[in-house]
């Protein structure tokens, strides 16, 4: 069974395989340069004993011509009580700890201009919850991650508030080199 098809990757939910394949040319006959994916298996940490055998996945892609940054999280293993509800994920500054606020806060773009909205400046990857327990979300942002300025995908307890960012408690905190 597909579970998700965009652009050039091509997530089953069968195993959660995985696959890349070159994108095509968009309204041009060149092809987009992307550098090599930065890929993740985790989580790194567990903060919830409920959330203990979930698996994650997360794949950066960066577009080097078009200053992009594409991350896609999958999620298995997910507590069957959470069927069917949206959990919040977004990319934090630090790496993860034995402390849930060890991956610090929300990763922010620093270029975003003075009152640009939360949701323009953050990458959020908000999660429905499928029968079976997995979940995926994938999202493209119009710039690049500078090294070192990003270190985790953090999974939260609730969907993600458009209006102040927030999305509960911090359950699960993968480590991320972003900008490598």
């Amino acid at each position: 069974m597909r579970l998700l098809k965009r652009s050039a990757i091509t997530v089953t939910a069968t195993g959660a395989t995985l696959g890349l394949f070159a994108a095509p040319a968009l309204a041009s006959s060149k092809p987009i340069m992307v550098k090599k994916p930065i890929m993740v298996k985790g989580p790194t940490y567990s903060y919830d004993a409920a959330y203990a055998e979930v698996k994650k996945r997360v794949v950066v892609t960066r577009a080097m011509a078009k200053e992009s940054t594409t991350v896609l999280l999958l999620v298995s293993g997910l507590p069957s009580s959470e069927v069917g509800k949206t959990l919040g994920a977004h990319v934090h500054t630090n790496a993860c700890g034995p402390k849930p606020a060890d991956a610090g806060p929300h990763y922010q773009n620093p270029d975003a201009l003075p009152g640009t909205p939360l949701h323009d400046k953050e990458i959020w990857l908000d999660l429905q919850v499928h029968k079976g327990g997995y979940a995926a979300a994938q999202v493209r942002v119009p710039w690049r991650i500078a090294e070192g300025a990003a270190g985790s995908v953090v999974v939260h307890a609730h969907p993600t508030n458009h209006e102040t960012g927030d999305a509960g408690a911090r359950l699960l905190c993968t480590t991320v080199p972003f900008g490598s």
